[in-house]
């Protein structure tokens, strides 16, 4: 964890000491007066919600060692003995700063990984492999932008041997300060596809905005390069750093092969590593967990961790909550990907439902897809037409753009009587309750704003309460 003198500090963000005197030392940085512990750095950050000059008295009362603020708001008008006061024009470029000034510092090796799905996934899967050869540290849970990272490197420690952070965005020019924060030496791109459609506008700004990460690396650096994902090799033609490759349809040197689906047990494959082949179990659902759990053995490759500990440590990797949890609720089988959604993610869902063996009939439990911008309305209808070719008995819609979905998928052929459109989670955990029944298989996904993770709280209540 960061340890500094204040003033080092100031020096290393250009900030203007207003108060406080002496050689004072801080532990740990923080962002959040209710969090806030004895002699850590105090950030004044403005968010969406908050502003963390409301609550500079209350660093004070909890003794931070110092505060770093850009509004006065009259707090020097009486005698303040203590904490160190610090004025910076940019409380957010100042944190920022800091990170970048103590990443310097530490001798550890990074490694970036950002794509359009699949990135915190990947991230722990490449912790948990580097961590069978090397003192590893990752981001934390999914705390993965211009605040988040920062936040996450000042948990370095000069016995870190490998640091794991994931690189999200929502605009051009957000992972180019991520990087040049973070200095990573092994870039991941997972995938590309429509996502982040506010603020860019189509899918080639999205591929300009997460090839910021491979414009990083250096020559002497790595490119970790997905060939099935024609947008990310398009941008692996331009990049400096050395490039690994990996995939499944397509030539590569770490190559997934002889792949034998085993339902919620996972996968069995050989894959190979340029000319060695080993036998490997992937113990989650889903063709996009072989891309994800390729993508993080190129990248321990690159580590220089050995296959068989490339192997050993990915049998010991866990996903977050919330990504293709299997639960199983009065016989019924729970397949919880509620965590985020767009429409790659989305197909990949219908897949994973689809060829899913269960003995009942399969429902699909949607909310909305958001950050679509003007691409949202034809892409829930887009969905519900993808819908209808596969083996999906029923469509439970939470939301205005998902009633999309439901219109799309009848007027494409799905029967109108296995379909709700509903406005809430309620509603939809009733539709669900009176139809499904043991031996039924559910996936419910949505986008984080559809907060879709309710109805699989529900449904497990109800569980609870019926036992």
């Amino acid at each position: 964890m960061i340890e500094m003198k204040v003033d080092d500090c100031v020096k290393a963000i250009g900030g203007e000491t207003l108060m406080g005197a002496g050689e004072k030392y801080f532990h740990g940085v923080s962002i959040d007066s209710r969090t806030l512990k004895k002699d850590e750095l105090f950030f004044c950050i403005r968010g969406d919600r908050f502003d963390g000059h409301d609550f500079i008295q209350e660093a004070r009362n909890k003794n931070a060692a110092a505060i770093i603020f850009s509004d006065g708001r009259n707090m020097l008008s009486k005698k303040m003995d203590a904490p160190f006061f610090v004025r910076v024009e940019d409380t957010l470029k100042s944190l920022q700063e800091l990170a970048r000034f103590y990443r310097k510092k530490m001798p550890v090796k990074v490694v970036g990984v950002t794509g359009t799905n699949g990135k915190s996934t990947t991230k722990e899967m490449i912790a948990s492999i580097a961590e069978t050869k090397f003192k590893t540290i990752k981001t934390k849970g999914n705390l993965n932008n211009h605040i988040g990272l920062p936040l996450n490197l000042f948990h370095l420690s000069k016995s870190h041997e490998v640091a794991v952070i994931e690189m999200g965005m929502s605009a051009a020019g957000e992972i180019k300060r991520l990087a040049e924060i973070a200095k990573p030496e092994i870039g991941v791109v997972t995938n590309i596809s429509e996502g982040h459609l506010v603020h860019l506008k189509n899918l080639k700004e999205v591929q300009a905005a997460k090839g910021e990460l491979f414009d990083s690396l250096s020559e002497q650096e790595t490119a970790i390069v997905n060939a099935d994902d024609p947008l990310v090799l398009e941008l692996a033609k331009s990049v400096q750093a050395k490039v690994v490759t990996y995939g499944i349809h397509n030539k590569a040197d770490i190559k997934a092969e002889n792949i034998i689906p085993m339902n919620r047990e996972g996968f069995k494959l050989s894959v190979r590593f340029f000319d060695k082949n080993i036998p490997v179990c992937i113990p989650f659902l889903g063709e996009c967990n072989i891309y994800n759990a390729l993508a993080a053995m190129a990248a321990s490759w690159s580590l220089g961790v050995p296959p068989d500990d490339i192997k050993r440590g990915l049998m010991n990797a866990k996903l977050l909550a919330s990504r293709f949890e299997v639960s199983e609720y009065g016989g019924i089988i729970v397949i919880n990907d509620s965590y985020n959604a767009n429409p790659k993610s989305m197909k990949e869902a219908l897949k994973i439902l689809s060829n899913y063996k269960c003995k009942g009939r399969r429902f699909f439990i949607i909310g909305d897809m958001l950050e679509l911008g003007v691409f949202a309305e034809p892409a829930h209808k887009t969905l519900g037409i993808e819908i209808t070719k596969y083996s999906i008995d029923y469509l439970v819609t939470v939301g205005e753009l998902s009633a999309h979905v439901a219109k799309s998928a009848v007027d494409s052929g799905m029967n109108k009587k296995h379909i709700a459109t509903t406005s809430g989670h309620e509603c939809a955990v009733a539709f669900i309750q009176k139809y499904s029944r043991a031996g039924d298989c559910l996936l419910v996904k949505g986008s984080r704003g559809s907060k879709m993770e309710e109805v699989v709280k529900r449904l497990a209540v109800d569980k609870l309460e019926n036992d």
